[in-house]
């Protein structure tokens, strides 16, 4: 009779370990430092950075086309000149159009 206690006794210590670091457990999930609250706002945070460095990467690649352009492409650079900043050859005559 006695050893029943003991090994009932056994069980619930046993039952209530296991229950109360379930719960624990849990609770860290939920609330916790490293929540999966918090987890699914670093891997959204992630997604937009990856997206805001593609997005910067393709800047840089069109400046250093716009930069290989203009220090190998005499033509590109006249029609920019012209364009941009009215400037003429020399001897020619510039018209600007009145709208």
């Amino acid at each position: 009779m006695e050893q029943l206690d003991v090994k009932k006794r056994f069980f619930w210590i046993i039952l209530f370990t296991i229950v109360a670091t379930i719960a624990i457990v849990i609770s860290q999930l939920m609330f916790g430092k490293n929540s999966l609250k918090q987890q699914q706002k670093i891997t959204q945070d992630i997604a937009r950075f990856e997206a805001q460095i593609d997005s910067l990467q393709h800047a840089i690649d069109s400046c250093n086309i716009e930069i290989e352009r203009l220090k190998n492409d005499s033509l590109y650079k006249e029609n920019l000149l012209r364009s941009r900043y009215g400037m003429s050859r020399k001897g020619e005559r510039v018209f600007q159009m009145v709208k």
